[in-house]
């Protein structure tokens, strides 16, 4: 049977608890498609979606009987691009010559439903972008469904708007992630890019490949909003005085124009110059933020009711957020797994007084390929502590471990501050401990580090803090 997105389709979803599957999984859902799935772990994504009536296995590697039936049954399967080819539910879909989507494959299928697709590409803040859109979009009444590739503090990670309304008349706001150039897979009417670095070396030789696919992305679609100076290089996420993008269609061009006076912010738009906050003031959220603007101006939304909208904007889950505080010193968690991304996050906590960092590495081909780039940022933080790396789809031979990292941290720096741990329980044994002599502790990464918020933030104040 050729899937329709129609009620009473059977979906099978594997890696259900990824944020980008798992919305894909609830917009399944309201759709009237019957759901079920898998993952390793049991999350707060999956309850969310098991409380709607989806039936979710736990394990994705060995399947029992019953998950057999429901592949068996299963009109359509869609897995996570963290799927391993050999794994056996996958491979049984395959046998049973399911029709199959990997990820991007189905997200593109999705978004053809729609009037309008707005597709977010960049190498950081893409996230946060998408999640200030949705938060832009829902306080000015449009129809609209998004996908946001992480836990917005309001919205989790999935808006819908839609409910009883044509989805011809509604617009589709996506992550468009250049891992293995899926984002090409989509059709965008607005085509979104951030900022461009290269983030998988292990899709990517050299940054004239990633500016190509990032070009290629921006050249199908039929409008673009981009840094001013996207033709000609790529845009990092640091600190700056005054910073525009431009959004780009068959009828000309529209510059947005973020401008930074101290602490002051202001959009300037159509001659017009609008004063600008966030809850979350640091400066690459401005960066965001401008995006997410320009992006719901093309939509219709005027710029002063954006700027009124953001006031509000509660942030994402793991994007500079702080858990609490112990003997004065604050837990701050955060996604950050580029060496761009660390720069940014330690510049910002500069004047937080002594600072120390657990950083848990996220693949080991990109730990391999900045290596010396990791170690150099790292290396500004005044006590360092290295976690086993969180390997993804990868195994040790695809790169290096947290031992060279570390090792490269000690010799080729001088930093004698710099801890090698063991597992989870060490590393919250070691940030405890800490806690005690540091004024700030950053606990950075994308991989599993966020399991441990739960262990400290029973162990240290759950107070509000200001940025």
């Amino acid at each position: 049977m050729i899937m329709r997105f129609s009620k009473g389709e059977r979906g099978y979803f594997i890696g259900i608890g990824g944020v980008g599957v798992n919305a894909l999984a609830k917009f399944s859902l309201d759709l009237g498609i019957n759901v079920s799935g898998s993952d390793e772990k049991i999350n707060s994504l999956c309850d969310e979606l098991m409380r709607k009536g989806a039936t979710i296995f736990q394990g994705n590697d060995v399947f029992c009987h019953k998950q057999k039936e429901y592949i068996e049954n299963a009109d359509f399967v869609v897995f996570s691009s963290a799927i391993c080819k050999d794994n056996p539910q996958l491979k049984y879909a395959i046998a049973l010559k399911k029709e199959i989507f990997e990820r991007h494959e189905f997200l593109a299928k999705v978004s053809k439903l729609f009037g309008r697709t707005v597709a977010i590409s960049g190498t950081h803040g893409k996230t946060s972008t998408t999640a200030m859109l949705a938060h832009v979009l829902a306080k000015n009444d449009k129809k609209f469904v998004a996908m946001i590739g992480g836990e917005s503090v309001d919205y989790s990670n999935y808006v819908n708007t839609c409910l009883g309304a044509p989805l011809e008349d509604c617009v589709f706001v996506c992550e468009a992630c250049e891992y293995r150039r899926n984002f090409l897979a989509i059709d965008a009417d607005v085509a979104v890019v951030t900022n461009i670095e290269c983030d998988h070396p292990d899709c990517y030789k050299t940054i004239d490949d990633v500016k190509s696919a990032f070009a290629t992305f921006v050249q199908n679609a039929k409008s673009s909003i981009v840094p001013s100076d996207f033709s000609i290089g790529e845009k990092g996420v640091g600190e700056y005085e005054v910073f525009d993008v431009v959004y780009q269609n068959k009828d000309g061009k529209k510059r947005f124009c973020l401008q930074k006076d101290g602490r002051n912010m202001a959009v300037k738009c159509d001659d017009n110059s609008y004063d600008f906050c966030l809850k979350d003031d640091g400066d690459y959220n401005f960066h965001n933020a401008l995006f997410a603007i320009a992006c719901a101006n093309a939509l219709g939304v005027k710029v002063e009711n954006c700027i009124e909208s953001l006031k509000s904007f509660d942030g994402v889950k793991r994007r500079f957020e702080i858990v609490g505080q112990l003997n004065n010193a604050r837990v701050i968690f955060d996604f950050a797994h580029h060496p761009s991304e660390i720069e940014a996050v330690l510049e910002r906590v500069k004047t937080y007084g002594k600072v120390a960092v657990v950083f848990q590495p996220h693949t080991y081909s990109r730990t391999k390929a900045y290596l010396d780039d990791f170690a150099r940022v790292l290396s500004g933080a005044d006590v360092v502590a290295i976690m086993p790396t969180y390997p993804a789809r990868e195994t040790i031979k695809d790169g290096v471990g947290s031992d060279a990292l570390a090792n490269a941290i000690f010799d080729k720096f001088c930093k004698n501050d710099v801890y090698l741990l063991k597992d989870a329980q060490s590393t919250l044994d070691f940030a405890i401990s800490t806690l005690k002599s540091c004024a700030t502790i950053l606990m950075l990464g994308a991989g599993d580090i966020y399991d441990l918020k739960g262990s400290i933030a029973t162990l240290v104040e759950d107070v509000k803090l200001s940025y």
